[in-house]
């Protein structure tokens, strides 16, 4: 005799709907796959950081709150974050058939502003703005990051920069994708140099033209937030707006670039990113990208 699912449930008290999506991808089963529990007001943090580690996805993200505004909370297995690409994007995909269009959410980093158009064959597309632009901060000596990525000094493009946008990255650029593909992550010297850091998050980096190419080329390495290396990181990809102004020194203006990330994984993830820049600096970015419905279900908490 069948058992019925009901008994699964047996001791708790909600049942809390959520779908999963691949996020930056049009195909399933590529980009970085996503779980947004579309109704979770009143779940208090350890609840909500439980589920994420059961999960156990790069992250997880709770629609809190609803109204004009939208209250998300971001969860990666290990902790919650104050601001997050992906989630934020897949969110947007998911909520804009009920919310309209044009949504404003709030994350812990401030408020979060998306696009959302539907395309063929129930791929949606969002663009969200980055609740603040990039800011610098100081970053690790070249032969430590280095070190730390399983490369030598000699392998590096530039020096490492450190880049915040409510989360901070530690922006690590090498000369070309062979060397790019040969990274792996040294645990012992990122627990060593980098684990106790503000930019703990490593995003590595190179461009076939590093002074005006507008194609990157990613890898992600986040040990410290419970992801060893991530498919798609959107928040690295709109701090990296504050390195690659940096690099090539835009005009004044809008610019766009595309990053490419996940490949090693054999995830293949597109993030398209913009950057406005005035006097020389990035003033505002956003990040945008294409999502796919992989399931619907409810959970027991």
């Amino acid at each position: 005799m069948p058992c019925r699912i009901d008994h699964l449930a047996v001791g708790m008290t909600r049942k809390l709907p959520f779908v999963t999506l691949d996020v930056f991808t049009d195909v399933p089963f590529g980009g970085n796959p996503l779980a947004v529990f579309t109704d979770a007001p009143g779940l208090s943090i350890s609840t909500m950081q439980a589920i994420a580690a059961e999960l156990n996805l790069s992250e997880t993200v709770f629609v809190t709150a609803r109204g004009a505004t939208i209250d998300l909370r971001i969860f990666t297995p290990k902790s919650e974050l104050p601001f997050a690409g992906h989630p934020t994007v897949g969110a947007a995909a998911v909520l804009a058939a009920e919310s309209g269009e044009e949504l404003i959410m709030r994350v812990p980093a401030g408020l979060v502003r998306a696009t959302v158009t539907a395309l063929a064959n129930g791929v949606r597309h969002a663009t969200v703005v980055s609740p603040r632009p990039p800011s610098a901060g100081p970053a690790i000596a070249p032969e430590i990051a280095a070190k730390t990525i399983g490369l030598a000094e000699e392998d590096l493009a530039t020096a490492p920069s450190v880049f915040d946008v409510g989360v901070a990255f530690s922006v690590i650029p090498v000369r070309d994708r062979a060397t790019l593909a040969r990274c792996a992550i040294d645990m012992a010297a990122w627990s060593r140099w980098f684990a106790a850091s503000g930019a703990a998050s490593l995003h590595v980096v190179t461009l076939d033209d590093f002074e005006g190419g507008d194609t990157v080329y990613a890898r992600n390495f986040a040990p410290g937030v419970g992801i060893s290396e991530d498919p798609a990181t959107g928040a690295a990809a709109v701090a990296l707006t504050g390195w690659l102004q940096r690099a090539q020194q835009r005009p004044d203006g809008t610019h766009r670039w595309t990053v490419h990330q996940g490949v090693e994984m054999g995830r293949p993830s597109q993030i398209t990113i913009e950057a406005t820049v005035l006097d020389g600096v990035v003033i505002a970015a956003n990040l945008g990208g294409s999502t796919v419905a992989i399931s619907r279900g409810v959970l027991f908490a």
